[in-house]
């Protein structure tokens, strides 16, 4: 059986294992690198390596599985560099072979990439490589922008697989895979290094909430501590490092030098900032019992925050929540790794919450061209340098500052 060519102008072709075995038919579509992304024991590399047609292709291993929880997203920087250079290396010569025995293909060399059953890590590998090299295919009608929000990232993703299965109709990554595909669609597919997606916090952020939902499935608190304020400062720098041309445009300088509006969660007792709406996680009360009154919140959830840290390292399932102010350590609520109800019957998983008693709602107001700092950076009363911008230090009702 033929292999199956991705359409476009690559030469990259996708299919099973059961092809590593066909030298003929490899050979005829001018196959010089393969990428095999399935797990093999380390007896088994070695005699395929010791195979006499394997001094001919260059070949890498990329040890997965294909189950929804396994880790390919941070592979994916060496599968798309390594299926790029394939493509620009020239077929070795081979006088022994009949050239007109050989399938017509572009110039350059032919890329292999398989699976066990060329059904989902093959097909992903394929996908993340054509999401980083043709991204003007997969944008729609938004092309030139920069950042995606999740659902045209799907939509990428979903017609760059439309797009493998023209040559391969049985392809279905798993939905897992997909999921990262997204992902790696919203990060930019950033390949520049190895270790390109271990370095974005998107990525770490990820693993983080992997962590939580495998541990919590058996009773214990993760092991992988992820703070939503230390990650908001690498990607707004890494926001303005991929910042476009187009951003400096006179609308957007106008848009910068308006006024936003922005809403900050103080400890009643000292006032100290424990969040803002950046980390604030909202939650909807289910709509499938009519039958009872809605009941207002009583909690205001928010992400773990790096003030949290000395009680998040003790690793404990579910505790409370201090004010970081040590002048002050008044209860303003707990958190649960497993999660728990609202008052509005809602449920939140993980839950920090900050009880809504036990804490103020600010409405202030600061420009967007504002060095922004994080909750964790404000400790109160005495931290003058912020006191213009988040108005700390003004009681409710002062100009720039309302209590709601």
């Amino acid at each position: 059986m033929p292999l199956d060519r991705i359409p476009g102008e690559d030469n990259i072709y996708i299919g099973s294992a059961f092809a590593m075995g066909q030298k003929k038919m490899l050979d005829s579509h001018n196959i010089t690198h393969i990428l095999s992304v399935l797990q093999y024991t380390p007896r088994e590399k070695a005699e395929i390596e010791a195979r006499p047609e394997s001094a001919s292709r260059t070949r890498i291993f990329v040890d997965v599985d294909d189950i929804e929880e396994e880790d390919l997203i941070v592979h994916f920087p060496r599968i798309v560099r390594f299926i790029d250079f394939g493509l620009r290396s020239k077929p070795k010569a081979d006088d022994t072979e009949d050239d007109e025995s050989k399938v017509d293909s572009p110039q350059g060399g032919g890329v292999y990439v398989h699976c066990a059953m060329g059904k989902s890590r093959s097909a992903t590998a394929v996908i993340a490589y054509l999401l980083w090299k043709r991204p003007e295919h997969f944008r729609g009608d938004f092309e030139g922008a920069q950042r995606y929000p999740p659902a045209v990232a799907e939509d990428a993703v979903r017609r760059a697989l439309e797009l493998v299965r023209e040559a391969r109709p049985i392809v279905e990554p798993n939905p897992g895979f997909m999921k990262q595909l997204a992902l790696w669609w919203r990060m930019g597919c950033p390949a520049s290094s190895p270790d390109a997606v271990e370095r974005r916090p998107a990525y770490q952020r990820w693993l983080y909430e992997k962590d939580v939902e495998e541990s919590t499935r058996i009773g214990r608190a993760p092991g992988r501590l992820w703070f939503g304020d230390e990650a908001s400062k690498e990607e707004e720098e890494e926001d303005r490092k991929a910042e476009d041309a187009a951003a400096a445009s006179a609308e957007t300088e106008t848009a910068r030098e308006t006024l936003n509006q922005n809403v900050q969660l103080r400890c009643k007792v000292c006032r100290r900032v424990l969040a803002d709406s950046a980390f604030v996680v909202p939650h909807e009360p289910p709509d499938n019992d009519n039958s009872r009154p809605r009941v207002a919140c009583n909690h205001h959830f928010v992400e773990p925050l790096s003030w949290m840290r000395p009680v998040l390292e003790l690793g404990e399932l579910e505790g409370r929540l201090v004010c970081p102010n040590t002048r002050c350590n008044a209860q303003i609520g707990r958190y649960s790794w497993q999660g728990f109800k609202c008052t509005c019957r809602a449920w939140v998983c993980p839950a920090f919450s900050l009880q809504h008693s036990r804490v103020d709602r600010i409405v202030v107001r600061s420009r967007p061209n504002a060095a922004a700092t994080s909750p964790s950076a404000s400790s109160g009363p005495g931290v003058a340098a912020e006191s213009n911008l988040f108005n700390i230090r003004s009681p409710p009702g002062a100009k720039g500052a309302s209590k709601v």
